[in-house]
């Protein structure tokens, strides 16, 4: 199954669609970098997601796949499972350990996946773990990510950016930009809306800059890998000087508390939501290619929304969805469910519903239910009335290892949900 279709020749210049899968074994297995052919399958249209290896009559192991994602798990269920051989987040390789011969199958290495999205990274990794990644962090990561089936991730970096460009546009001026964006590490609560001001220290646009041009080798190598990047979009918060510069901009303040510097929303029932939204998402097609249709968007991220009103809230998500579907017709709005985690007071079931209702068509919303092992939403939430959704473990915060395990809700729990 291919959750983004890439165009695979360049006038009548055929591209080889495999060569980010290539570029992957060069540095890992350099003595092997000629012992794998690599090809899509001819039917790529099917939706489940499958592999098969054998090994070819001059000794090669030829790994083919319905999909980008499916090559690469192939190749990884070839080395984990008969080489014997891994590479480890962040902890060491064994890959260059392989032997000179690599052993022969004597009968095909078949495999495919049961769901159609395999997600990882948390939307607040880049601020935990990553905020001074280099590239090279970043490729061990995607390798290691696409090397275990994944294949939708958020790509954050940089995104600065597309803010500093939009909030120009409608007029706020360098100071007021720089007062609302937090310092590197803090920059996720910043784009949820939690927090505003330095926080740690400025933000320069220099580093912004930086962080850009390592945001275009990240998407790209996402998209050579088989991972569909899942972009963010403009959530709807905005400097504080919004009152002077757009006096007529109709903004409400979320509840956060003070002492975090609560931001200002600006409501997206307001037509310059949509305008801004528009800039935003054209201004990312420019910068990137048309890689994707997956945009991540939270509004109320442990916040209380500004009304209880169940036509608020569902006339908020509903004209965000439509901000969304104005800029790309084929847009799929990436939600996280940690809200209703986190504030079960407020999100009762028919809040719940009346906010995802606003989004009429069930298959142009993606919800991430962020800690399903341990607080999982989606059962009282009557599996979110419809919308397709993952099942998410979160296995740490922050790299914080803790030694305990919760065996029987990461083996069983996933299969429950797929019932």
């Amino acid at each position: 199954m291919h959750l983004f279709n890439i165009i695979t020749t360049v006038g009548t210049v055929p591209i080889d669609r495999t060569a980010g899968i290539k570029a992957l074994v060069k540095p890992r297995l350099p003595q092997h970098e000629n012992s794998f052919i690599f090809s899509l399958a001819n039917d790529t249209t099917s939706a489940v997601d499958s592999y098969t290896v054998v090994s070819t009559a001059d000794g090669k192991i030829h790994v083919q796949g319905t999909s980008l994602s499916s090559i690469v798990y192939g190749l990884h269920s070839y080395l984990s499972d008969v080489v014997h051989a891994d590479i480890w987040w962040h902890a060491g390789s064994q890959l260059e350990d392989a032997p000179v011969s690599l052993p022969r199958l004597s009968s095909p290495l078949n495999g495919q996946n049961i769901v159609p999205y395999r997600y990882e990274l948390n939307t607040v990794t880049t601020s935990y773990t990553a905020p001074f990644w280099t590239w090279e962090d970043w490729e061990l990561q995607l390798d290691w990510m696409a090397l275990r089936g994944i294949n939708i991730a958020p790509a954050w970096i940089g995104i600065e950016k597309f803010f500093i460009e939009v909030f120009q546009e409608v007029g706020f001026t360098d100071d007021d930009i720089s007062d609302f964006f937090t310092g590197p590490a803090f920059l996720a609560w910043n784009h949820f809306g939690n927090l505003q001001g330095s926080w740690s220290s400025d933000l320069p646009f220099e580093w912004v800059d930086n962080q850009f041009a390592l945001q275009k080798k990240i998407v790209k190598r996402m998209v050579e890998l088989g991972i569909t990047p899942i972009l963010p979009v403009f959530p709807g918060f905005v400097p504080r000087a919004v009152s002077d510069v757009l006096p007529d901009a109709h903004i409400q303040w979320v509840n956060f508390p003070e002492e975090y510097t609560e931001d200002i929303l600006l409501d997206p029932v307001d037509p310059l939501f949509a305008q801004m939204q528009l800039s935003f998402i054209t201004k990312q097609q420019q910068a990137y290619g048309n890689i994707t249709n997956f945009y991540a968007l939270d509004q109320f991220n442990e916040m209380t929304p500004p009304s209880e009103d169940l036509d608020y809230l569902r006339n908020a998500s509903s004209n965000t969805w439509k901000a969304l579907k104005a800029a790309d017709p084929n847009a799929i709005w990436v939600f996280q469910a940690w809200l209703f985690a986190q504030n079960t007071t407020f999100w009762t079931n028919d809040r719940i519903e009346g906010y995802l209702g606003g989004v009429t068509t069930d298959s142009d919303m993606l919800i991430l239910d962020i800690w399903s092992e341990s607080m999982p939403q989606w059962q009282r939430a009557q599996s979110y009335y419809g919308k397709p959704w993952i099942w998410c473990e979160l296995q740490n915060y922050g790299a914080t290892i803790n030694m305990y395990g919760q065996i029987q809700n990461v083996t069983k729990s996933p299969i429950l949900a797929l019932q």
